[in-house]
């Protein structure tokens, strides 16, 4: 797998080396387990889906500050980015 986190570097791995997170985990680093070095890009809540009754689910994008691996998936519904909050 090769994973590209925004023209900081370029890693590549194979799968049986990082365990990619099943749908709806938790942010967390692959390589380096933990959740203690993520930045993260983008956090998008759970939202009913356009002319449509079904809801998506929550997304995260995020970099490991420690060894440089992006990754972005689907989160629990009532996971959020540490400090988040809505602007109003």
């Amino acid at each position: 797998m090769t994973t590209i986190d925004h023209g900081r570097s370029l890693h590549t791995t194979t799968t049986s080396a990082v365990a990619v997170p099943p749908i709806e985990e938790a942010p967390s680093c692959p390589l380096c387990r933990t959740d203690d070095y993520l930045i993260f890009e983008e956090f998008v809540p759970a939202r009913q889906a356009e002319n449509s009754t079904d809801l998506l689910p929550a997304s995260a994008s995020y970099t490991c500050s420690e060894c440089g691996t992006f990754n972005a998936h689907a989160v629990p519904e009532s996971w959020r980015p540490p400090q988040w909050f809505w602007y109003s």
